[in-house]
């Protein structure tokens, strides 16, 4: 593998490990008695400083190298890091993530705050480790060199180095036999590496038979340091079948000074010396063990149950098997087929039928991930916005395994922060005097929930403060004119207006809102992946934000309708009922407007032929079929010939040419091999 395939394997998982640590930082800021987390943490910091330094990412490195001194210090005390202090470890993880960005683009310099941030860790440490820790009782050990003699210890053990003839008789098959020289350099710990991990990676593809290690002989137990390598020389005698090509790429983040890799020749005259191999225990010994660590390395290997695979490989593979179901459709409708009177034709077309649906549900799953990482990030947009605004603030979270489209995970991320933060800055009182007052505790309350309803994921933001002032909303709708005085507006319709671009009841600008560009953003966002908003509200009590979404972005539940001899699909989503109405329930306003009365509600009729200029017929309302349907501007009934069914389609997109077409979002290839054009419920009306 390239370097620069390691070097992309990193980044990866060094974001993985810096989103991982926010969360486990505010989880045991919430239980700071849990040293499992602490220790989670430290885990991950340490893996960043080693990868850091094996791409000399130098800026990268000293700052975790330092973070993890601080971490280090907390892990193995019994101090309990205070506020100040969770607010720098925060603060770190937004370092540490601008300087690998940093890192990656190789810009020179600094991001804003490092010097600041690495100087407070530095005083933190300083600080810490002259204050005395709570007395405890003290255990005195024995020393073992006084007990067994300092000569013990002083004197190495000799050791004969058998001969090579001796390894040449072990070898296995086409094994080759190679000897591998490691010189590394004193900062090799520094740099996340260390001699077994290349025995590790070394047993990967061969059988180490032997090892000679030379330490330097200046190393003292006072001078002693953990960090510091202290052999000068390691030399491996190894067994494998690859080439030496292969080897050398288990040392590719080695400088080239530091290791040689040499094949031995076989002797001319190989003759076995069985008193060498009888007066060397410690070599017979290891050759069971080289196969054994082989056995339980392949055994890990097998029991691996994750692999990380390319989005845009399942997003092929999701296509593909959207043609699969295009085609099983087209082969359980065609004519000719359906014409033959066999059993086994027909249990034939059915199997395949069951195999591709469940291959196509096997597919989809795994596009399906639970939404927990999503709303753990939130847990830190709560905290900031909290402490920015001054107002003590609980988030509760519910539904965290909900399992929703990756695609859709990674666009609701934006929209969720903005809901957030404009139910705590808006929603949430200003004082803990004026919740008091309304029966309400000190701390305010923000629920976000995910769960399913019909076919359909529901994201659920609820807050406890006041509400959302329908008549400030409606008064400042009027104002910028975004609404008529005449007009009568349905409550759901008047909330609806926060979310025009621009728009902002708020009196002062903050960090947080009050220039009307959040809610626009979130209707957009969501939007985008065919999902909709939808707000409420009840004053003193609080405001709830659904965020409906679909299962996923690939297929949709649609219901086909056909208009003029031509098929069209409605998503089910903006579809509240259909019907056909009575005589004298169709009303018609100067000739040309036309409606229908549904119940207590008068609902403009859209003729779908008229609008999409299919024809010039008109015929009667109370002859045809009327789907009521809700986009952003409200309730219409559109007028249709006949409904025709309900299925799930596999949605394509129309190319450039027609990607403008107004009316229609997209197409898609019917059973029959005809294409239906899926209409967007918000350019009818």
């Amino acid at each position: 593998m390239s370097k620069e395939k390691l070097k992309q394997i990193f980044i990866e998982e060094a974001n993985d490990i810096i989103e991982k640590m926010d969360i486990d930082i505010l989880n045991y800021e919430e239980s700071p008695s849990n040293k499992a987390l602490l220790n989670e943490i430290f885990r991950g910091v340490h893996t960043l400083k080693g990868s850091a330094n094996a791409f000399n990412f130098s800026r990268l490195g000293e700052f975790v190298h330092h973070f993890e001194d601080v971490l280090d210090f907390f892990r193995s005390s019994d101090i309990t890091p205070s506020a100040s202090h969770v607010d720098l470890f925060l603060e770190s993880v937004n370092l540490i993530k601008e300087t690998l960005e940093f890192e990656i683009s190789e810009r020179s310099g600094h991001p804003e705050g490092y010097e600041a941030c690495l100087n407070q860790i530095q005083k933190i440490i300083s600080t810490l480790k002259t204050t005395p820790e709570p007395a405890q009782a003290t255990i005195t050990c024995n020393d073992l060199a006084q007990e067994f003699g300092n000569e013990i210890f002083d004197e190495p053990m000799p050791v004969q180095r058998p001969d090579e003839a001796s390894f040449f008789e072990r070898l296995e098959g086409e094994e080759t036999l190679y000897t591998i020289i490691l010189t590394l350099d004193s900062d090799i710990y520094l740099r996340g590496f260390d001699h077994f991990l290349f025995f590790k990676n070394l047993s990967h593809v061969g059988r180490i038979l032997a090892s000679f290690w030379s330490p330097i002989d200046t190393c003292t137990l006072e001078t002693f340091d953990s960090e510091y390598n202290y052999f000068r020389q390691v030399e491996i005698v190894y067994a494998t079948q690859s080439s030496q090509a292969q080897i050398e790429e288990i040392f590719d983040f080695l400088e080239p000074q530091e290791y040689r890799i040499v094949t031995v020749p076989r002797p001319i005259v190989a003759q076995p010396l069985p008193n060498v191999v009888s007066e060397e225990p410690v070599e017979v010994a290891s050759v069971p063990l080289a196969k054994e660590e082989n056995k339980e390395i392949k055994a890990a290997l097998v029991q691996k149950t994750f692999l990380k695979i390319d989005a845009q490989k399942l997003d092929e593979l999701f296509d593909s098997i959207g043609e699969l179901v295009i085609a099983q459709n087209y082969l359980g409708e065609n004519g000719k087929i359906k014409a033959v009177r066999d059993a086994e034709v027909t249990k034939t077309i059915e199997n395949l039928s069951k195999i591709t649906k469940l291959i196509q549900n096997r597919v989809m799953s795994l596009r399906m991930i639970p939404i927990r990482d999503t709303f753990e990030k939130m847990k830190r947009v709560v905290r900031d916005s909290s402490k920015k605004v001054g107002k003590p603030i609980h988030l509760v979270l519910q539904g965290e395994d909900t399992e929703i489209d990756k695609t859709m995970v990674e666009a609701l991320s934006d929209p969720l922060i903005h809901i957030i933060r404009n139910s705590i800055d808006h929603g949430i009182e200003t004082n803990v005097e004026e919740r008091r007052k309304a029966g309400k505790s000190d701390e305010g309350i923000v629920m976000l929930s995910a769960y399913h309803r019909g076919g359909n994921i529901i994201i659920e933001v609820k807050d406890d403060g006041r509400g959302i002032n329908k008549e400030k909303v409606y008064q400042k709708a009027l104002e910028r004119e975004l609404v008529k005085p005449e007009d009568e507006l349905s409550e759901a319709q008047i909330y609806n207006l926060i979310m025009q671009p621009g728009f902002s009841t708020a009196d002062v600008i903050s960090d947080l809102s009050g220039r009307g560009v959040g809610l626009d953003v979130v209707r957009t966002a969501i939007e985008s992946v065919r999902g909709k908003v939808e707000i409420s509200s009840v004053p003193n009590q609080g405001s709830t934000f659904l965020i409906i979404l679909p299962l996923t972005l690939a297929i949709i539940d649609g219901m086909i309708v056909r208009s003029s001899e031509k098929i069209f699909i409605i998503p089910t989503l903006c579809i509240i009922e259909s019907f056909r109405p009575a005589e004298d329930e169709v009303h018609v306003a100067g000739s040309k407007e036309e409606f229908v009365q549904l119940r207590s509600e008068l609902l403009p009729i859209v003729r779908l032929n008229r609008v999409l200029e299919l024809d010039t017929q008109k015929p009667n309302a109370w002859e045809s079929t009327l789907v009521c349907i809700e986009n952003q501007k409200g309730k219409f009934a559109l007028l249709v010939d006949e409904l025709v069914g309900r299925q799930q389609v596999v949605i394509k997109t129309l190319g450039e040419f027609f990607a403008k077409t107004e009316g229609v979002s997209g197409g898609a290839v019917m059973g029959n091999g005809e294409v239906a054009l899926i209409l967007n419920v918000e350019e009818l009306y």
